[in-house]
């Protein structure tokens, strides 16, 4: 029995019923009133809010510029549709107006460039839904420039004759809000369920701006360094749960649910994390969790287990492994020393015959990172008459002794899967230096064209059959 039965199980039902923790229940309390009054200045109460209540919460900002801005002229482009257009710009990839200039050199930042259009496409459509807004038409603010361009169109209407000198101000401070959310939100792939806290600061890190320097630490590194789960890890945090910053994890709980790689629910993307309104730990404090090894280079191996068969490249094993009976993910508070350090997570895999393994999610993250796919360059329908060790997915889990899988013989190691959960479980198994997943239709030939080569050293293949590849990362096609 998983350990999450005693309270009812959230299950990922795009992996196999995968049990993540229990299902918890989170309510966005939004603003609960007016952001803006008379008198009172603008600021976002303290409370939880998704990214579309803080759009919602921003929108007086925006209301107090339209309304001093007086009627717009017949035949022409209302100043509403002119100033969120304007807002459509700064949040857009590649525009003369972008806020954000993504080098597209690789699958994360191109990953990342187009979670950024997704994620500015959707507050654009929050912001044009807004209505009914409560507004101070004598509001001011001093809002620092933040390089925000504006359209030729638009400069002359906030600097024309209709406008006043502080409308910019305001309207700064609207534009600066929305693209502080825009790149707050970048690391969740579902960003619209995300639940953030709001303190209800004001002066320097009133609304969005307390993210500013988790900001500026991420996008130098997207824009000047490789991109790491490490740092989109700690812009996510950040957010939502500042008191793991100290923390080197790769997902996390806090009071409003879990936030884990998103490959946990099936998902293709490289980076992205994933909120689940679900809690794996017993818990209220927010705890990190980390990879059990931190250096897999130094960790410990195992010899793999003896084959089931052994075969030649162009045959087809007759072997067939244990289904899948059972998946589930839990703490496992023991295995990093102190929980206020960061716990490991580990994945739980149930086979028919009743044997149950655990592995390190932190780990599985990192082979799945490291793994080699098949390309349609790479593809080949040549192949050399070398043995191929055929392996039990079941025996290489479970049989094998602590430690990273590896042959010290070398060889060719096959292991056939149903299940994206135990290829997902294998990953985090095997030493993580010479792996390649192949999909139902792809040969042992395609896998000898990618991965290493190095002489004595082994090349494990894991075949996926009849379940997709697309837990498995986007990689370049070029």
């Amino acid at each position: 029995m998983s350990p999450s039965a005693i309270l009812q199980p959230f299950q990922a039902s795009t992996v196999e019923n995968l049990e993540i923790g229990h299902n918890l229940k989170p309510r966005a309390s939004g603003s609960g009133g007016p952001t803006m009054k008379p008198g009172s200045g603008w600021f976002l109460p303290s409370g939880s809010y998704t990214a579309q209540q803080i759009v919602e919460g921003c929108a007086p900002l925006l209301e107090t510029v339209l309304s001093n801005l007086g009627q717009d002229p017949p035949g022409s482009p209302t100043a509403r549709q002119m100033l969120l257009d304007n807002l459509a710009s700064n949040l857009n990839i590649g525009t003369r107006e972008s806020s954000l200039h993504i080098p597209m050199s690789d699958a994360s930042r191109k990953e990342m460039a187009g979670q950024a259009v997704r994620v500015g496409q959707q507050l654009i459509q929050y912001a044009s839904e807004v209505e009914n807004v409560r507004f101070d038409p004598q509001y001011t603010i001093r809002s620092p420039c933040e390089g925000h361009l504006l359209k030729p169109p638009v400069a002359s209407l906030m600097f024309g004759p209709r406008s006043l000198e502080h409308l910019m101000q305001v309207y700064n401070e609207y534009l600066h809000q929305m693209v502080l959310l825009r790149d707050a939100l970048l690391p969740f792939e579902n960003f619209e369920e995300v639940i953030i806290p709001i303190t209800g600061k004001t002066g320097r890190d009133i609304g969005m701006r307390f993210t500013e320097q988790s900001r500026t630490n991420f996008l130098a590194e997207l824009m000047t360094k490789q991109l790491t789960q490490k740092s989109v890890f700690k812009a996510a945090v950040s957010l939502i749960a500042p008191q793991l910053s100290s923390i080197d994890g790769y997902g996390f709980q806090y009071a409003y649910g879990s936030v884990l790689p998103s490959f946990v629910i099936g998902s293709s993307s490289t980076r992205l994390l994933r909120y689940i309104p679900a809690a794996l730990g017993e818990t209220d404090i927010p705890i990190a969790f980390k990879s059990e090894i931190q250096d897999y280079y130094v960790a410990q191996r195992a010899e793999i287990v003896a084959p089931m068969e052994i075969i030649s490249a162009g045959s087809v094993p007759s072997f067939s492994d244990q289904p899948l009976d059972a998946s589930w993910l839990s703490v496992d508070e023991t295995s990093c020393g102190n929980p206020d350090n960061g716990v490991a997570l580990k994945l739980h895999v149930r086979f028919s015959d009743r044997s149950t393994t655990a592995v390190d999610l932190g780990q599985i993250a990192r082979g799945r990172r490291y793994a080699y796919q098949v390309s349609r360059e790479s593809s080949t329908g040549s192949q050399e008459a070398v043995p191929v060790y055929v392996h039990s997915a079941a025996d290489v889990l479970i049989k094998s002794d602590t430690g990273l899988v590896t042959a010290k013989d070398g060889g060719i190691h096959l292991i056939l899967v149903q299940s994206s959960i135990v290829a997902l479980a294998l990953l985090g198994r095997i030493y993580p230096e010479n792996v390649i997943v192949l999909g139902p239709e792809e040969t042992i030939a395609d896998a000898e064209r990618v991965g290493k080569s190095l002489s004595g050293k082994p090349k494990f293949v894991i075949q996926i059959g009849s379940a997709k590849k697309n837990f498995m990362p986007q990689r370049d096609q070029n």
